[in-house]
């Protein structure tokens, strides 16, 4: 399969200003209320940032893939399943070679441009896509099914796959870079500020101002996901079952920093830049335990309840935002808490019928009460769910700035209780076990430490259909969302330096109603 793409971005083409208070009131380590925006009533802004270009990008990629697959009865107890899938996917090219990737040493003392197709200082030639394809990608998929004895089963499988989205987001990004797009990076010091009217007037010849590079040997992320369960019959209508999944994650995404030290760029004549590798990791591990009733004398319902943990240090995973690492130089202190994990969760489901009407135990003689009761059915489902993590961080601290980032700062923790017997909306969690880093330190929190809020919701639907003459009906349908008015509260602010830190920043919806008539003919 050949994927063709062709786009025009100007990502940041009227620059954007970052304004820390570093002028107005000289605080180093955080800002003092009201200092960032006297700094822009002065005009003085600490960073300062662009990029545009370079027109239209046309990118090209390529992928075969192979499928083979097959179910094999063994005996009247044991079934397997078994298949095997081998992708390979091309890394993007652009069309007009006009991609940049930057060349590094392993310790990152220098970094220098490289182009589609050169051959840079320190790792040698690079291809035209500046990644090189990655060809072992074989994923395996292996079930089975096993009849203990009548009621009593159990289910197990195997699985490998590959995440196949990554290279056009790698590609635009290195179609964004100089010489090809125009990128800068601005940073004015206590001593010499910098203007918000001519930022970038000062710009320096010969400065590397790439802003991305990812390693040439960048491998696709690979999950590996093996399940159990066993299923029990306790009666006709009930059934009674539990399940354990693991999954791990590798050559997953880590967006580093390796030109950003704790007071500064560490590479002379080049600024700040993002660096993209696969050698993150995850593990996920789930138990599950469920009943369930099947639908007999008009009712059924099942309950489920989940105990889960995930850690991982990947920057991008499960749908979160790219994180940039807060040190460079000590990666394993990212390993923590992934930022989804949902340590409990139960969830419930209710089918059900009126009884009353034909063949139901009331009214089934007919008449008008019958016609008005009968023929109802409903479902109603519940959920509670404990809430995902959130990292404490710094944001607009001027030593951050300094190094050419904003926000990958963490707090330091003292180690005093974090959560609080009875949270409120103006105090969620214990601030007092949260600071500010000292000029020149990173903060000691780890990721993903502070354990945000839950939630509980009770869904209801009832609806009915009336059959008129020929092939018309008339359907009624009542829905209900969080019919118990339960207040949920959703986003909550963990900067450490905002004035609204640990409070509760929004909530979920109230409760809603609606009633639809649907007229079919």
């Amino acid at each position: 399969m050949i994927d063709r793409t062709s786009s025009r971005s100007d990502p940041n083409a009227n620059g954007a200003f970052v304004f820390t208070g570093l002028y107005s009131a000289a605080n180093a380590a955080g800002r003092v209320a009201g200092a960032d925006f006297a700094d822009f009533l002065l005009g003085q802004t600490q960073q300062a940032t662009l990029q545009y270009g370079p027109g239209d990008v046309r990118l090209r990629g390529r992928s075969t893939s192979l499928f083979f697959q097959d179910d094999w009865r063994q005996s009247a107890k044991l079934t397997l399943s078994l298949g095997l899938r081998y992708e390979l996917i091309a890394p993007f090219t652009e069309a007009g070679g006009r991609l940049v990737n930057l060349d590094a040493p392993p310790d990152f003392t220098a970094a220098v441009p490289v182009l589609a197709g050169a051959t840079g200082p320190f790792t040698g030639a690079f291809p035209s896509a500046l990644v090189t394809t990655d060809r072992n990608n074989l994923a395996p998929r292996l079930g089975a099914a096993y009849r203990v004895k009548p009621g009593l089963i159990l289910r197990g499988g195997y699985g490998i796959s590959y995440n196949s989205g990554s290279y056009s987001t790698i590609a635009r990004q290195l179609a964004s870079q100089p010489p090809f797009a125009s990128t800068d990076t601005a940073l004015g010091t206590a001593q010499v500020p910098l203007s918000i009217a001519n930022a970038f007037a000062g710009s320096i010849a010969n400065v590397t101002t790439n802003n991305y590079g990812i390693a040439k040997d960048y491998a696709l992320g690979r999950v590996q996901t093996w399940n159990a369960d066993l299923s029990k019959d306790l009666s006709q209508a009930w059934t009674a079952g539990g399940g354990y999944t693991r999954t791990t994650g590798a050559s997953l995404d880590i967006v580093r920093a390796p030109n950003r030290g704790p007071l500064g760029l560490r590479i002379p004549d080049v600024q700040a830049f993002n660096w993209q590798t696969s050698e993150g990791i995850s593990v996920l591990n789930a138990a599950t335990f469920r009943l369930q009733r099947r639908m007999v004398k008009g009712l059924g319902g099942s309950v489920t309840y989940t105990l889960a943990k995930s850690m991982d240090n990947a920057s991008n995973i499960g749908g979160g935002a790219t994180v940039v690492a807060q040190n460079d130089q000590d990666l394993a202190a990212e390993y923590s808490l992934s930022s989804f994990d949902r340590r409990h969760q139960v969830s419930s489901d209710l089918s059900f019928e009126l009884p009353f009407g034909p063949n139901k135990p009331w009214l089934h003689n007919g008449g008008r009460a019958a016609a008005v009761l009968g023929g109802w059915r409903g479902s109603a489902n519940f959920t509670w769910q404990s809430g995902t993590p959130f990292t404490p961080r710094v944001t607009n601290a001027a030593t951050d700035v300094s190094r050419g980032t904003n926000g990958t700062l963490r707090a330091n923790y003292n180690g005093d209780a974090i959560a609080l017997a009875d949270p409120t909306i103006l105090s969620f969690f214990n601030t007092a076990a949260f600071s500010i880093p000292t000029a020149g330190t990173f903060g000691n929190a780890p990721r993903n430490l502070i354990i945000g809020p839950g939630s509980r919701l009770l869904n209801a639907q009832l609806s009915r259909d009336i059959r008129m003459r020929g092939n018309r009906a008339l359907t009624i349908q009542a829905t209900a969302s969080n019919i118990l008015n339960m207040v949920n509260y959703a986003s909550i602010d963990t900067l450490v330096n905002s004035p609204t830190f640990g409070q509760v920043l929004s909530v979920r919806p109230m409760r809603s109603a609606q009633l639809v008539f649907r007229f079919r003919f």
